[in-house]
């Protein structure tokens, strides 16, 4: 079974469309003229600035001012050019482009709770799958069963599938300390083929103020994994590593200055190699957020690759 990515891709960014324009041409301008959303520079916070030596010059997820939540992806990267749209209307999520060099049409639909159903086609050797399914929480939403049931196709393989997960987010604070452990268990199973994989995910969170201004975020993953997958995308192995960054965020003040400066470390016990970067950021009128030169330096172990320098333009949210 083999998906037309071509014509779904046209499919998925028409209906994309048809979506968008309807809540946007619904908003009304008021007589002085153009008005952005209320919330639109909020949405920023999850736009991705790409300047670096290694991963190329753009922007990835980059809010238009529209009322809808429609995000452009312009990457030149050195080997390749990322371009789509995507769009995040309520639980409804769509996209339509070149992402991470990966042609992809995608539309699903994922409540906390109720319904799912997913569409996914993409080109290249990555996966394509439709599935529908149903999500509960309890625990006053800290906990969250989903399953789903579906079909997927990567190279010549097309499998029949199950999907189970249950996820736990819980959160304590200890003073002005605050952390949290998210974990999440999960079971693919694919009938036709005889063969199924379930991993466990855990991840230890912390954020502590340190002194004023400055902020230690810190964090632990651990990931394992047990059988084999039809699916190669599916398939997740061992995994654990370690992060933590430490930031000192100068008073806010009008017009041009220093906003933040910043400590990122790292260290991915699976891949052997650890990162070290220092992020320079400064605050501008009319920028939602601070945003600066950055210069850090990737280790490897002996034998387990090439260390190397990287310098980078990184934000931060004001």
């Amino acid at each position: 079974m083999r998906f037309p990515v071509s014509a779904l891709l046209t499919a998925t960014l028409t209906a994309a469309g048809l979506a968008l324009t309807g809540p946007a041409s619904a908003q009304t301008a008021p007589a002085g003229g153009f008005q952005l959303p209320a919330d639109y520079f909020g949405r920023f916070g999850s736009t991705q600035l790409v300047a670096s030596t290694t991963d190329g010059f753009g922007v990835r997820y980059l809010p238009l001012p529209l009322k809808a939540d429609l995000r452009l992806t312009l990457v030149k990267a050195p080997t390749y050019t990322d371009y789509g749209l995507s769009a995040q209307l309520g639980s409804l999520y769509a996209a339509a482009g070149v992402f991470y060099n990966v042609p992809r049409a995608e539309l699903t639909n994922a409540p906390a709770s109720g319904l799912q159903w997913s569409g996914v086609v993409q080109g290249g050797a990555s996966h394509s799958h439709f599935s529908v399914g149903y999500a509960t929480q309890v625990d006053g939403g800290k906990v969250r069963f989903l399953n789903n049931v579906g079909v997927a196709q990567q190279g010549g393989v097309t499998a029949p599938y199950t999907q189970s997960e249950v996820s736990a987010a819980y959160g304590r604070t200890f003073d002005k300390v605050n952390t949290a452990v998210y974990s999440t268990a999960r079971m693919y199973a694919f009938p036709v083929q005889g063969k199924a994989q379930g991993s466990l995910d855990v991840t230890l969170a912390l954020n502590a103020p340190l002194a004023q201004g400055l902020t230690l975020d810190a964090s632990h993953f651990e990931r394992f994994a047990v059988g084999e997958v039809a699916i190669s995308d599916f398939g997740l192995a061992r995994a654990h590593s370690t992060s933590g960054d430490l930031t000192y965020r100068l008073p806010n003040a009008p017009g041009f200055g220093l906003g933040a400066v910043r400590t990122r470390g790292s260290r991915d016990w699976t891949g052997r190699y650890s990162t070290v970067d220092g992020d320079v950021m400064f605050r501008v009128d009319g920028l939602p957020v601070l945003i600066g030169p950055s210069v850090g330096y990737v280790a490897f172990d002996a034998g387990a690759g090439t260390s190397y320098v990287r310098y980078g333009l990184v934000t931060l949210p004001r």
